[in-house]
């Protein structure tokens, strides 16, 4: 799976910085669409960048969500390392 890694650095940031709880179905919200959007929540969960929430794929390539989406700590360090490359 080819990811674009500006839509990884904007998920990880939207959930670096949302709300204590996580976020819903929101995280979804984006110009390229749903369900590019919950393949990237799948590759970050599959690095270990997510909790609490979860992201399943059927047979037919359809993802579905368990809501809310929370990041690990190393999702957090991951997330801070790329704001903070951003910057630069």
């Amino acid at each position: 799976m080819n990811v674009d890694k500006n839509l990884e650095q904007e998920v990880l940031t939207r959930l670096l910085h949302a709300h204590p709880n996580g976020l819903g179905k929101e995280v979804l919200d984006n110009y390229r669409g749903e369900k590019v959007v919950a393949s990237v929540l799948a590759l970050l969960q599959d690095r270990g960048f997510i909790k609490d929430g979860h992201v399943t794929t059927d047979a037919a390539g359809d993802y579905a969500l368990n809501l809310p989406i929370k990041l690990t700590a190393s999702g957090v360090e991951e997330a801070r390392k790329l704001e903070s490359q951003t910057r630069q």
